[in-house]
């Protein structure tokens, strides 16, 4: 599904301040207790350029394309907007197909201390646990790449503003926003874990069972009691373990899956406003309509029009 456009990463008062002394992969690295902010800038074409870090990272792109080859994972184009968390020890070996000089790429590779992930990933697990896995809430134990939503770029915003300030109380602004970004970051895994459409998880986690159950049953209302009986829960248990495990709530979700199924209808189909908006469980058209426009940037016919002359 199509979503909205964010803002470029702003890194002008690195770029006012670093020193370049290589034209590949020159470093600057931003430096506090619990974390290391590197940005990379790299100005000509070059390939299989090896990084590795100590601990997990997270990568993200700003500027530029970059071809990404991971251990066990097959090679893929990274683009502003995107990002990976790479193990610690895990060599990254990368190409620049289109790096130049009035055209550099640019990316931040963000490292933070075990320590600070500890931290995080046990007040989780003490207080937030995850229902039936026996592993808990983990974060930079394999490659994971996504898309970056709202909530995730604005946190690496924040980061490089933070970082690149002169300002004494950084380390403390910065250890409350990487709290929350970890955090945010575990929920879209486990979103992508579990509510995905190539999940293996249903058979054996009951909030990816009613993922699966809702996607069969969209066109029809769907009330949190019904969902909550699927997933053998209490209706309040389920909505509190839902909305703390993914980041949204259930009515979220639920809404999220319609709006993606209405935009493939508008993709692939001739069907007018409002079958669209029956089949996709809405039995108000105007609310469809403003709904969408909220999650895609863009009213129904707008997007069908786009598709139709793109």
């Amino acid at each position: 599904m199509k979503s909205k456009q964010v803002a470029p990463l702003n890194i002008s008062r690195h770029l006012h301040s670093r020193r370049l002394e290589q034209e590949v992969e020159n470093r600057t690295a931003y430096t506090i207790d619990t974390a290391e902010l590197n940005i990379y800038e790299t100005y000509h074409v070059a390939e299989k350029i090896e990084l590795t870090f100590n601990t997990p990272i997270l990568a993200s792109m700003i500027r530029g394309k970059k071809v990404m080859h991971l251990a066990g994972t097959p090679s893929f184009d990274f683009l502003p907007g995107e990002s990976v968390i790479v193990p610690g020890q895990e060599t990254m070996r990368i190409d620049f197909p289109e790096a130049r000089r009035n055209n550099p790429t640019q990316c931040l590779a963000l490292a933070i201390a075990p320590d600070k992930v500890k931290q995080v990933t046990d007040l989780l697990n003490d207080q937030t646990p995850l229902i039936d896995n026996a592993q808990g809430w983990q974060f930079g134990q394999r490659n994971f790449f996504l898309t970056n939503d709202e909530p995730i770029h604005q946190l690496i915003a924040r980061l490089i503003y933070i970082f690149t300030e002169d300002n004494k109380a950084k380390e403390v602004f910065a250890n409350f926003v990487l709290q929350e970004l970890v955090v945010r970051l575990m929920q879209t895994q486990a979103r992508t874990l579990l509510l995905g459409p190539d999940t293996t998880q249903a058979g054996v986690n009951r909030l990816s069972y009613v993922a699966q159950y809702i996607n069969k049953h969209l066109s029809r209302a769907l009330h949190i009691r019904e969902l909550a009986d699927q997933a053998c829960m209490s209706e309040p248990n389920f909505y509190r373990i839902f909305k703390q495990t993914f980041g949204i709530t259930p009515v979220d979700y639920i809404n999220q899956q319609r709006i993606a199924l209405a935009s493939k209808l508008l993709r692939t189909t001739n069907r007018c406003l409002a079958d669209i908006s029956v089949e996709c469980g809405f039995n108000n058209l105007t609310y469809f309509m403003k709904l969408f426009r909220r999650e895609i940037g863009t009213s129904p016919s707008q997007y069908r029009k786009q598709i139709l002359s793109a």
